[in-house]
């Protein structure tokens, strides 16, 4: 850096400027090490020369505040531009979406449109369909779907921002729609349209997808959709066939089990009573959530394997895990499978303890149940009081 400072010195000296090319090299060096200092030493020899009028420049000058946490001072650099490209826009609604500010990005991909000069491109398009779909707003959404109509609805990015956006807004049928307008839809399309469906609680829809890939594509490409977007399908169907059939995929084919496929699969076994085989994969996994133990809990009570829920709850304790109001709940029915009572005085203990006792519906459910099934009303009434208090 203080070689190039130095040739820059030079220049100057000899009353040479910098070739533009020369300067983006530097501020994208300067951006990639978040090396603000000396970025701000190359912009204030670029003040008042041609190099600040220059668009590539100032487009690398804008992401090198952006990268160093400058959010302003890119503003700053933006509002004072006098000739914006299309790739500026898109820098800065980017860097906004990026660092969470989506009102103020849509604002401005606004304001992008009003100017007559430069139009929005399908990566402007498709950052600008992301951001709807965060904040939820169906109404500027299709706005952008109707600008893209007749540019670039077809483009790959657009189609898979357009699916997720109908979906996270709830509007799935729109969604299908935009999917089933493509030919042969991408693996990001794919996915899109099954985590719609899933998202929206629509297993069924998202299953009959699934079939149809399964059979359309190989495990090559069925890989790259995501094993746990599928077999999430399968649990919300409860479909134990289908869910068996991708595990039986991913052995064959030899393919590593992440974390995340694996937790899918428990939740799937669970879902569809399989308790062995949740728990043969349940013990494989090196990192479980308190979430994961819960539901590995209610699976058993579920099935009337209270005992069994009951030594899930105690290794999950001793595994320095702390329950939560859900696992907390769920292991309550199980002491209300086997009477268990002096479980259930530990475990409102811990609840009261990690902050979820009373005021927890649930909690406060599992346990009259357990004081009424054991012949204790006075403990009933006397946490009733304490609730209502």
């Amino acid at each position: 850096m203080e070689e190039a400072l130095n040739v820059l010195d030079l220049m100057e000296a000899q009353g040479m400027e910098p070739e533009p090319s020369l300067i983006c090299i530097l501020l994208k060096s300067c951006g990639e090490a978040e090396n603000l200092e000396f970025g701000k030493t190359i912009h204030s020899r670029i003040v008042g020369t041609d190099l600040e009028k220059d668009v590539y420049v100032v487009n690398n000058l804008i992401n090198l505040y952006a990268k160093c946490g400058c959010l302003e001072n890119a503003r700053n650099v933006f509002d004072e531009m006098s000739n914006r490209n299309e790739v500026t826009w898109t820098s800065m609604i980017s860097i906004y979406n990026h660092r969470g500010f989506l009102s103020e990005a849509l604002k401005l991909y606004s304001l992008m449109k009003l100017e007559s000069r430069v139009r929005p491109n399908a990566f402007t398009y498709s950052i600008a369909l992301n951001i709807c779909a965060k904040l939820r707003n169906l109404k500027m959404g299709v706005e952008i779907h109707e600008d893209v109509k007749d540019r670039c609805e077809s483009d790959e990015f657009i189609v898979t921002a357009l699916i997720d956006m109908y979906s996270k807004c709830g509007n799935i049928d729109s969604a299908r729609r935009v999917f089933n307008k493509t030919g042969e839809p991408t693996i990001a399309a794919c996915t899109a349209m099954i985590d719609g469906y899933n998202n929206n609680n629509q297993g069924k829809e998202a299953m009959d997808l699934i079939r149809r890939i399964l059979q359309r594509l190989d495990m090559k490409v069925v890989r790259e959709l995501g094993f746990t977007c599928l077999i999430r399908s399968c649990t919300m169907e409860a479909a134990y066939r289908q869910g068996q059939e991708i595990h039986a995929h991913i052995i064959k084919f030899g393919y590593d089990l992440s974390a995340q496929t694996l937790s899918a699969l428990v939740l799937l076994y669970e879902q569809c009573n399989k308790m062995v085989l949740a728990r043969r994969l349940f013990d494989k996994l090196v990192e479980k959530n308190e979430r994961l133990w819960g539901q590995m809990i209610l699976g058993y009570v579920k099935n009337g394997m209270n005992l069994e829920a009951l030594k899930l709850y105690v290794e999950m304790v001793s595994e320095d895990v702390e329950p939560k109001s859900f696992a907390l709940s769920c292991a309550l029915k199980a002491c209300v499978g086997v009477l268990g009572l002096k479980e259930g005085k530990e475990i409102q203990g811990r609840a009261v303890k990690v902050g979820c006792g009373f005021s927890d519906d649930s909690i406060l459910a599992g346990l009259v149940m357990l004081y009424r099934q054991c012949g204790l009303p006075e403990e009933v009434q006397k946490i009733t009081r304490i609730y209502k208090s």
